[in-house]
Formats: C-alpha cells, sequence, structure tokens
C-alpha cells in the first residue's frame, strides 16, 4: 500500500512557485519562511488554501507569533 504525499504550488508574487512536498511547506511555516498566509494550490485538486490550513488549529496559536525570516511577498 503506497501513500502519495500532496503537492503544492505556492503563490508568490503572483506567481506560481513550486512543486513542493506538504512536509517541506510544513517545514518552511515552523522554520517561519512561509507566512501562514501564504496561499497554496493542490496540484492534485486544483483548489487554494491557506498556508495554515496544513498546521491544524491545534498548532495556530505557535505559528501566528512567528516572524518569517525573509523579506520577501507572497
Amino acid at each position: 500500500m503506497s501513500t502519495k504525499s500532496r503537492a503544492f504550488k505556492v503563490l508568490v508574487k503572483g506567481e506560481l512557485r513550486g512543486p513542493f512536498k506538504e512536509s517541506s511547506i510544513i517545514n518552511g511555516i515552523r522554520s517561519g519562511m512561509v507566512p501562514l498566509s501564504a496561499k497554496l494550490l493542490e496540484i492534485e485538486t486544483g483548489n487554494y488554501i491557506m498556508a495554515r490550513d496544513l498546521v491544524g488549529d491545534q498548532e495556530r496559536t505557535d505559528y501566528d507569533n512567528t516572524i518569517p525570516l525573509f523579506d520577501g511577498e507572497f
């Protein structure tokens, strides 16, 4: 039984970047490189979600106070 990981593209300055594995985006959120407000395009479904949707409600407060480590725009 194989488990397929989800892949996303990140909307950066009006341009889609990626694809990135779900685990890579979660690591980016935890390290402050991806803001919780970033829009992600799920490749398989074509639906947009917010980065905060990947970390779940119980962890949300931990990341709301995170300051991004970069000066880029999403």
